[in-house]
Parts: structure tokens; sequence; C-alpha cells
């Protein structure tokens, strides 16, 4: 505590830690896949919900092939 923490010679980063071309490149693979399985679990859960919406409070309302169609432009 109370300790001057402040450097006066400039911090050099001796790690050495970098990553080789193919690690970098899977690793941009899996974050792409994380992401993309994120959007689609969104999309799904967003349509179910929006199709029960559509459907009313006790599924009077059939959902039908031109309100599906509806949907998929709404994702696209």
């Amino acid at each position: 505590m109370g300790q001057n923490l402040s450097l006066s010679e400039p911090f050099a980063d001796t790690s050495g830690v970098k990553f080789s071309p193919s690690d970098r490149h899977a690793d941009i693979i899996v974050g792409v896949t994380w992401a993309c399985s994120a959007y689609g679990i969104g999309v799904i859960f967003c349509a179910v919900r929006l199709l029960e919406r559509w459907s009313g409070e006790h599924g009077e309302k059939g959902v039908n092939l031109a309100s599906v169609r509806g949907l998929w432009y709404l994702f696209i």
C-alpha cells in the first residue's frame, strides 16, 4: 500500500505469446461458428415467439404458408 507503482522506464512485453497462423485461423473459425450459432438460436427463438403471437391467445388462428413465408422474409 502506498507504493509508487508507476514505472519510470517503458514496460516491454516479454511474454513472447504469439499465435501461429494456423492457430489464428482456427480461432477465427471458432469465433465465427459461435457467432453464427448464437444468431441461429436467436432467429429460431424469435420465429417461435412471433408465430405464437400470430396464432392468438388460445391458438385460434392457424398458421399458414403465407405467414411462414412472411416470417422468413423478415429474417432475411
